[in-house]
């Protein structure tokens, strides 16, 4: 017959078996990135990175383009065709397109889909900018702010303003997850909060400073290593709570959940062959997502 146990004994238990799984975890996470570094990594998209869509050409486009945008309802009250949002975009490789197609007539899919989204939603023309340094971490992002600077005088210099900055960070902020006392989720909230202030300081009280959550818990390259793929599902929700603690706190920031019905992430064909980026079928779901979020966030505020 078995022993019974003291309470304290099996806390001991659960707590070392704790440990050792995150202990497991983090050695196939360093496995992972070895195993990633130690492959040639894909290029960043080629191509433009800003450009103007036409709500005149997107409205002989189909209503919508991925299993994500179908569920949204026509826009109801649409501004008149020709006015124009400015939607810029900053952060890491999923902004400069790592994973996309090479086509030099392109550029990275992820701002182009939320550009051709909002156009089509809004009835409007988009002019969008991507402003991203591959492999840049939160903290990181505040040398991008001049670039930021340029696009804000630019709209200005127009008559015109800003109406979103959508960060994409977090992904290479995980990679380093509780390395230190710099690496943990409070200091990436902190650190967040300082770019979002910054950000608004640089663009103005018209912007909403868009912060989307990762769903990085899809990406193929983790799919069934165990315990990882569970320790990262819950560590990059953690990450994903600071951002939407942001949007609780600060005004005129959108914060964007992953989509609760999110089958159409599971198919590896949405992936780039390094099983952590998406492709162009998959930046344009994602975006869309995004996108939907942005434009229903602009219409509750008004602009």
């Amino acid at each position: 017959m078995f022993r019974r146990l003291k309470f304290g004994t099996v806390v001991r238990l659960g707590a070392g078996t704790a440990a050792a799984t995150t202990a497991c975890a983090g050695g196939q996470a360093l496995w992972l990135q070895a195993d990633y570094k130690s492959r040639r990594p894909l290029p960043e998209a080629k191509g433009p990175l800003q450009g103007l869509v036409r709500w005149t050409q997107q409205a002989k486009l189909p209503a919508v383009r991925s299993a994500a945008a179908a569920a949204v309802c026509a826009p109801a009250a649409a501004p008149p065709a020709g006015h124009r949002k400015n939607v810029l975009f900053i952060g890491d490789s999923l902004v400069t397109g790592v994973g996309c197609s090479q086509d030099p007539s392109c550029g990275p899919m992820l701002p182009r889909a939320v550009a051709e989204f909002l156009s089509r939603y809004m009835r409007v023309d988009v002019q969008w900018a991507a402003i991203g340094e591959t492999g840049i971490d939160v903290r990181g992002l505040h040398v991008l702010l001049p670039a930021v600077t340029r696009e804000v005088d630019r709209a200005r210099s127009l008559g015109q303003h800003v109406d979103a900055v959508v960060v994409i960070c977090g992904l290479n902020d995980l990679k380093k997850a509780y390395r230190s006392s710099a690496n943990t989720a409070g200091a990436f909230h902190h650190d967040l909060g300082q770019l979002v202030s910054a950000l608004q300081h640089t663009t103005g009280v018209q912007c909403t400073v868009v912060l989307p959550a990762l769903p990085v818990h899809r990406a193929p390259v983790f799919e069934g290593i165990w315990p990882l793929t569970s320790f990262l599902g819950r560590l990059a929700g953690l990450w994903d709570e600071q951002k939407n603690l942001v949007s609780q706190h600060v005004r005129r920031v959108c914060f964007v959940r992953n989509a609760e019905c999110d089958e159409w992430w599971a198919g590896k064909q949405y992936w780039a062959t390094d099983g952590i980026h998406p492709n162009d079928a998959g930046y344009r779901i994602w975006g869309e997502h995004i996108a939907q979020s942005i434009a229903q966030h602009l219409q509750r505020e008004g602009v």
